[in-house]
């Protein structure tokens, strides 16, 4: 039984879309500017549109109000699809967007008229459901990595492609008349439908926002505000669990210590710009030359600690000739002056039963002797007999 005409339900269905644009612009989107919370509003917005041409239509009998709401329907739906893309970080080029939707507005307009009519709805609900079926696509293509976070937006955009896809197959065998197709995919049924969609987009995409945005507040607490490094309380945390993940498993693993040389005379010379030109440079060549399970961190101020996974000593002082060879070439001092230089205090876990805070002393003290030496080179820590020191100058 249908309790509201269709220009009424119309109106529900033009305020619900209106007050959820209000409410995810200003709560939502505004406080990230994420993409896909962007492509959202657009979608809500042209949803919101459509059921306006599609109330006028109805209602005023303005004729072509339906074709521009079938045309604006499709946008809102591509829409979605470029949403859920971007949330991969997915190339989208909006350009294609509008090709499906002049094609749905010049279809309609085109049979409106004409005993073929239907044929204008069921290119509708191919084309939407065809896009929101993408959208469902591309959030299953996350379930590696975000998927708690997509789970539900994937099912809510599946079902509503499946469903929109059954309403285009009614259309097509039954007719708009048939009271089957009445039942299970009359006006009232699917505009039910696209209310759902939109809260449980709306829910999901604000929760993936939070979600971002925790994610980017935790990366800046973690890092280094200079260097883009590890800082120090986030080196010392992650290097923990490596360190005594390898003990358990057996595998060797290198910290090495680092400093820059004659650090306070780059300042008093060239001044603190300078200073902090060449501590990023530092930080460039250590990730230049780090392999990928390394951690390097920045330690404070122009000391660095790096942990080198499944590295012996020997290992952690030709990774340290590595950082100083692509150190020298980068111009970051004024002409004349020589390149910068560090100094580095190498250990491994090799016959130690050592915690992380005893390793990072024993190649401090070793740092030091590499100072003590001359300086740019890299010296093996020794608690046990039978360590070498690398201390050749390049």
């Amino acid at each position: 039984m249908v309790l509201l005409d269709r220009s009424t339900l119309m109106v529900v269905f033009a305020v619900t879309t209106l007050t959820m644009l209000v409410l995810f612009y200003f709560d939502t989107y505004r406080k990230s500017r994420a993409p896909f919370a962007g492509w959202w509003c657009v979608a809500v917005a042209s949803f919101f549109f459509a059921a306006v041409f599609y109330f006028l239509a109805e209602v005023q009998d303005v004729g072509w109000s339906g074709s521009a709401g079938n045309g604006v329907m499709v946008l809102g739906s591509g829409c979605v699809w470029a949403g859920t893309r971007s949330v991969a970080g997915r190339r989208v080029r909006p350009w294609l967007l509008g090709i499906p939707a002049i094609a749905a507005n010049a279809i309609d307009a085109a049979v409106r008229y004409t005993e073929h009519a239907r044929i204008g709805n069921i290119a509708l609900l191919a084309l939407m459901g065809t896009a929101v079926g993408l959208a469902s696509v591309e959030l299953w293509r996350e379930r590696a990595h975000s998927w708690h976070l997509v789970r539900s937006l994937a099912v809510a955009t599946a079902f509503c492609a499946a469903y929109y896809l059954s309403r285009m197959a009614g259309l097509a065998l039954l007719g708009p008349a048939d009271p089957l197709f009445q039942v299970l995919f009359g006006t009232g049924v699917t505009l039910l439908m696209a209310i759902v969609l939109l809260v449980v987009v709306s829910s999901s995409i604000t929760s993936l926002n939070y979600a971002r945005r925790t994610e980017d507040l935790q990366e800046l607490a973690s890092r280094d505000g200079l260097t883009g490094l590890l800082n120090r309380g986030e080196f010392m945390h992650q290097a923990h669990r490596r360190l005594r993940a390898n003990a358990e498993a057996g595998v060797s693993t290198a910290v090495v210590m680092a400093d820059l040389d004659r650090f306070k005379e780059i300042n008093d010379r060239f001044g603190h710009d300078a200073g902090d030109g060449v501590i990023r440079a530092f930080a460039d060549a250590c990730r230049s030359v780090a392999r990928s399970g390394d951690l390097v961190g920045r330690y404070g101020g122009e000391e660095f600690s790096l942990l080198l996974e499944g590295a012996a000593a020997e290992e952690g002082v030709r990774i340290a000739d590595r950082i100083n060879a692509a150190l020298a070439e980068y111009a970051v001092l004024p002409g004349g002056a020589g390149a910068p230089t560090a100094s580095f205090g190498v250990v491994d876990s090799r016959d130690r039963a050592a915690g992380l805070q005893r390793l990072l002393r024993e190649a401090d003290r070793a740092l030091y002797e590499a100072k003590a030496a001359g300086r740019n080179r890299a010296v093996i820590g020794s608690p046990a007999a039978g360590r070498e020191s690398a201390d050749q100058r390049r």
